[in-house]
């Protein structure tokens, strides 16, 4: 980590980067013991499905739906297709709903209001435009829950592997206010037609209706690179490339938009977490920064280098071009 990073305190131990994640690392080995008594407490409370997980086709809820099978639980399982998914995510979902034979939903939105909402933010010239996928799943999810009475969402999130992310590097996903704002000043128009999930509304979900949010793997002993190698050999699994690479869009987000627009590398957050958390070492993390980001081309690479850093002004006319283009791509 560096100063790309604005919030960064460099200190004895290293920085406040990874003093916070060795202790968040340290609070979730002492919580490993208590995994039988969740498990069982999911078997209580189910109605039916025992609980629900959404699939990216990635190494982390792919793992996650395999250790929840071996552990007895019946998941009902579900991905939403925003027009962005890797081949190979899809091919690595497929693999698992069929080999482990468990129940699969595929959760369908309206992709044309979708990649406006996108084109929204990206023309706003906002850091986190990963927002409107990242709270659609999350209101997907919840509404799902809800909808077959189930009580615990399992998450692919996890500490081993995500413990260092600067909060400056982004925005709140959850905050629907904004996202509204963005749509409607960007566009001129209300926002419709998708799932969204205000903070009433989560509230409700977590309040009245006790919908929870477990975070399985942080309960084991997660290494990226041996769960990918157990994927590989039980189901045929691909390996996709880097962290969140099984969406092109979020591929193109992290290795070129924040990279060239903002001077912002995620590469040194992913992996520092990996570093922290003893799955590589400091000169494998240093060694892999000296390569270039590689990204897939989505005909927008003009327009983020025209505009560059917070000088998007004149980025902002060209909403309804970035648009057409979104669904051009996503479509072919």
């Amino acid at each position: 980590m560096d100063n790309s990073a604005r919030e960064i305190v460099f200190t004895d131990s290293g920085c406040n980067f990874c003093d916070t994640a060795f202790k968040s690392l340290d609070e979730v080995n002492q919580d490993k013991d208590k995994l039988n008594d969740v498990i069982r407490q999911i078997f209580k409370d189910s109605r039916g499905y025992d609980c629900l997980i959404g699939l990216s086709g990635g190494v982390d809820s792919s793992y996650a739906l395999v250790k929840l099978v071996e552990r007895g639980l019946r998941p009902l399982c579900f991905s939403i297709d925003n027009g962005w998914n890797h081949e190979k995510a899809d091919e690595n979902i497929m693999k698992l709903v069929e080999g482990l034979k468990v129940p699969f939903f595929r959760y369908t939105i309206d992709l044309n209001k979708f990649l406006k909402l996108q084109g929204a933010f990206m023309s706003a010239g906002l850091k986190n435009i990963e927002i409107p996928t990242d709270h659609i799943i999350m209101a997907a999810s919840l509404e799902l829950a809800d909808k077959y009475n189930i009580k615990w969402i399992i998450s692919g999130g996890n500490v081993a592997t995500e413990s260092i992310m600067p909060a400056s590097w982004g925005y709140n996903a959850r905050d629907l206010v904004h996202i509204k704002d963005v749509y409607k000043k960007i566009t001129g128009k209300k926002l419709t037609g998708l799932p969204t999930c205000s903070l009433l509304k989560w509230n409700y979900y977590k309040w009245v209706r006790g919908i929870k949010t477990f975070y399985l793997l942080d309960y084991l002993d997660y290494n990226r690179s041996k769960a990918i190698k157990e994927l590989e050999e039980k189901f045929g699994w691909k390996d996709y490339g880097e962290k969140h690479c099984e969406s092109i869009f979020t591929w193109w987000f992290q290795n070129y938009y924040l990279f060239e627009k903002f001077g912002i590398d995620k590469r040194k957050a992913h992996l520092s977490s990996l570093v922290v958390s003893g799955q590589i070492t400091r000169d494998e993390a240093l060694l892999e920064l000296q390569k270039n980001p590689v990204y897939p081309k989505i005909g927008l690479e003009e327009k983020v280098k025209k505009y560059p850093r917070r000088e998007h002004e004149e980025f902002k006319k060209d909403s309804y071009d970035l648009v057409a283009k979104l669904i051009r791509y996503a479509r072919t």
